[in-house]
């Protein structure tokens, strides 16, 4: 098998030096890394538009107000 670049051919060496009897196993943590990583990288695109946990309420108070106010209520 031909490798493409550096990294596929560290993968093929680390690959040729797990025994046989657990290549397997090898194959299936491979396959559940890679879709975990799919699914990372699409959830990222779908929650670039923000949480929606900052700026969600208006208040009319200044910093400084509100930082006493959270003071006062002991949160």
């Amino acid at each position: 098998m031909q490798s493409e670049n550096k990294y596929e051919e560290m993968a093929l060496k680390e690959l040729r030096g797990i025994p046989k009897k657990s290549q397997h196993q090898v194959i299936k943590i491979l396959r559940s890394l890679r879709a975990s990583i799919n699914t990372s990288h699409t959830l990222k695109k779908e929650t670039m538009g923000g949480s929606g946990l900052c700026g969600i309420w208006k208040d009319s108070r200044d910093a400084e107000e509100i930082i006493a106010d959270i003071k006062a209520r002991n949160y």
